[in-house]
């Protein structure tokens, strides 16, 4: 059988964009901007959250796990969505995630 090569590129072409959809739906999801500005907000001006989020760090807690434990549920979402980015700027920040 022999393919011809407008069809088959064609074909090949459709299912690339296809595929392609759901990684640039998920990366255009982040919105780090928030994210960081909750972060902040943790680390420097909530003392009472900022004791809890150091000392469990300290203790040996993954920086993530214990700032998703510090916000709302909405934005836990955010902070999975962003999960890279947030590891970025918790290791700037001096609190790396645990790996």
């Amino acid at each position: 059988m022999k393919f011809r090569g407008a069809p088959f590129g064609v074909l090949a072409a459709v299912v690339f964009a296809v595929a392609a959809l759901p990684s640039a739906a998920l990366s255009a999801a982040c919105d780090f901007e928030s994210v960081k500005k909750q972060i902040d907000i943790v680390l420097d001006q909530d003392k009472e959250k900022g004791a809890q989020f150091r000392r469990a760090v300290a203790e040996g807690s993954d920086s993530i796990a214990v700032i998703e434990r510090l916000v709302s549920a909405e934005m836990r979402e955010k902070i999975d969505v962003c999960r890279f980015h947030v590891a970025e700027y918790l290791t700037k920040r001096g609190y790396p995630p645990a790996h």
